[in-house]
């Protein structure tokens, strides 16, 4: 917490809102976790949107009010941010929870909300193919490229909320480079990558990989990696392991799967231009790592 920031303690606050003065209490979190759980008589007003101080002046128009806000707990700082906010634009009398709702929960006082009611996400989501992005970029000495490959179909396993498998397949006739603005240039790469010296396409029109182990990463925030993904990977007609960092998510409407990472086309035998495989190639040297990044979305209705 701001150190200059005035605090209260989960013990008082709970017997300040027993009293006949008690204090407004002011959740700054979005409206879904709000919905979830929240302290209660909580008000709602999102310290994320730029409409914050406008909603707080029509939920709270007397700035001389006590109002209590709290976050989700000391490690994260949307309560500091909305008591910053508040106290800058007039309100007087303005503390934050110490701990935030996780030290409410943990004395054992009340919560309302719907979040006790739902139900983990079980069994397999399939993914829809015009909200996914696969992302590539590949490299030599002095340049690169990039663009985009389709995905043909995804799915997504869930147990008990926790990814326990799923596959993907992309369609390698359909790589799109994006950088190159002559179209007849750009239809030259797309040619060579698609010969033996990269993917061998007419031979293997698909790539494949098939989530085998899903290991949560301890501790992980949101927006960043949340578990470690690994799996078989068929390219060329070939199988090796990949793995990779990942992070699963969702919300009301859709789960989604992203991650960005490199792997060695060498293991698949697309020896083009290494330098593993090849020596003095001078400027014709290709770089053996190629990078992927990737969205899945699957929805949930």
């Amino acid at each position: 917490m701001n150190q200059a920031m005035n605090t209260i303690d989960p013990a008082n606050l709970n017997d300040r809102l027993q009293s006949n003065s008690p204090p407004l209490i002011l959740d700054p979190l979005p409206e879904e976790h709000f919905e979830s759980r929240h302290l209660p008589g909580a008000l709602n007003a999102c310290v994320y949107e730029i409409e914050f101080i406008n909603k707080m002046e029509g939920l709270v128009p007397d700035k001389s009010a006590e109002i209590v806000v709290y976050g989700e707990s000391d490690q994260f700082e949307a309560a500091t941010l909305a008591a910053n906010l508040l106290a800058g634009n007039g309100w007087s009398r303005v503390s934050a929870l110490q701990g935030g709702l996780e030290a409410w929960i943990d004395r054992g006082f009340a919560i309302e909300g719907d979040g006790a009611s739902r139900e983990s996400l079980n069994g397999a989501y399939e993914a829809d193919p015009g909200k996914c992005h696969v992302r590539w970029i590949g490299r030599n000495l002095l340049n690169q490229h990039n663009g985009t490959v389709a995905l043909q179909s995804a799915r997504i396993e869930l147990d008990d909320g926790r990814l326990a498998g799923g596959e993907a397949v992309l369609d390698m006739t359909a790589i799109v480079c994006e950088d190159i603005e002559d179209p007849n240039l750009a239809q030259v790469l797309i040619a060579h990558l698609g010969t033996g010296d990269f993917f061998l396409v007419d031979s293997f029109p698909t790539a494949r990989f098939v989530l085998t182990n899903a290991a949560p990463i301890a501790n992980a925030r949101p927006g960043s990696p949340n578990y470690h993904v690994e799996g078989e990977f068929t390219l060329r007609g070939q199988t090796e392991t990949l793995s990779f960092e990942a992070l699963l998510g969702s919300n009301d409407e859709s789960l989604a799967l992203q991650a960005q990472f490199d792997f060695d086309r060498v293991r698949w035998n697309s020896k083009y231009g290494s330098g593993k495989i090849y020596e003095a190639l001078g400027q014709h040297i290709v770089n053996d790592l190629i990078s992927i990044s990737f969205q899945l979305v699957a929805p949930l209705k």
